[in-house]
């Protein structure tokens, strides 16, 4: 199942640069510049044109294959015209468009057959791709110019190189997954902007991003390194020496999560097996907080305490830390003042 909606609350730190709220730099340039997206960290979809009404599939092209001269903005028709004549074709392989989204279904009976999915909050961005003779996938983003879902302008571009059998090429085997299991990041560092990434042995794989109100799935698939989330944005995860960075839609780290010119990492944590200490756990900084006894635990705050719930709906980092699928709560040392994240308590300085 494709992506779901990008989660409203979160969409102030779009601009911040990471994956799941990253805008990434503007691509000035008329032909695609896409950098390798295995990068290593240390270099660390016009109006005059025939299909406008009824987009036809195209014929095929005797055209040597191309970059098309995308623009950010541009129409989306006219965008398509030049993918067209630069020799690339809608790429009717891979994941099947999310018919069931009723933006994706309006596209793609438009005749827009290389549609995938769309975010359905936010920008409203839909993902388009390309093939070519070359084994190459091209990934258009494109937004909603005005209220007309089927007139859209062009917001991001990539490409990727691809086998035959449309599987990316990132080196001679087959990428193995680093891990079995579920881990917990977070870019931000901070409460409400945590994420997972679950691998079950046959290498399906779950993004999630958990957000304060509500979770969304970003990713739902086979693995790969680096991972490209279906959100329609085109940007990625990269997993590397036990850590996690995000990428922009053009392959690069993204920078920027905790500090101007910080590179956008996490640490991969992995779930405790260890029981859930009793005690009275809290964010830091609010009257909010989070009591543990036995196999329940309830919400507090300086209205009063809320209702029991089962511990099972709680995940253990380590003794003193938990997570409930939105906030890092931890038991505090006595009379430090400080604030909860991923690594624990961090006292104020």
């Amino acid at each position: 199942m494709l992506a779901g909606a990008i989660v409203t609350s979160l969409l102030g730190a779009i601009a911040s640069g990471c994956t799941s709220f990253a805008t990434p730099n503007v691509q000035q340039s008329n032909s695609i510049n896409i950098n390798a997206l295995s990068q290593t960290v240390a270099d660390k979809g016009d109006k005059n044109s025939s299909t406008a009404a009824n987009p036809t599939q195209p014929k095929n092209s005797d055209n040597p294959v191309n970059k098309p001269a995308l623009k950010e903005g541009m129409p989306y028709q006219q965008a398509r015209e030049l993918v067209i004549q630069a020799g690339w074709r809608p790429n009717l392989q891979g994941d099947a468009p999310n018919l069931r989204d009723a933006s994706v279904k309006e596209l793609y009976d438009f005749g827009y057959k290389e549609v995938k999915d769309c975010a359905g909050t936010g920008i409203g961005a839909c993902l388009f791709e390309f093939t070519n003779q070359a084994g190459e996938l091209l990934s258009i983003s494109a937004t909603i110019a005005d209220r007309s879902n089927t007139e859209r302008l062009v917001w991001r571009w990539s490409i990727e190189k691809k086998t035959n059998n449309q599987q990316t090429v990132m080196s001679a085997d087959p990428e193995k997954p680093p891990f079995i299991g579920t881990r917990l990041f977070n870019f931000l560092g901070g409460s409400g902007t945590g994420q997972s990434i679950a691998i079950a042995p046959d290498g399906t794989t779950i993004v999630t991003l958990n957000g304060t109100f509500e979770s969304s799935i970003q990713y739902n698939g086979k693995f790969s390194n680096p991972i490209i989330l279906q959100d329609g944005s085109g940007l990625g995860l990269l997993l590397k020496d036990g850590k996690i960075y995000s990428l922009l839609s053009n392959g690069q780290i993204a920078k920027g999560c905790k500090g101007e010119g910080t590179v956008c990492e996490s640490s991969l944590l992995e779930l405790s097996s260890n029981p859930i200490k009793d005690g009275f756990y809290i964010l830091g900084g609010t009257d909010q907080g989070l009591e543990v006894r036995g196999k329940q635990y309830r919400y507090y705050d300086e209205e009063g305490n809320k209702e029991w719930n089962p511990i099972s709906e709680l995940n253990s980092i380590k003794e003193g830390l938990v997570f409930d699928g939105q906030n890092y709560w931890c038991i505090p040392p006595r009379t430090e003042i400080g604030v909860c994240s991923e690594n624990g308590w961090i006292p104020s300085r």
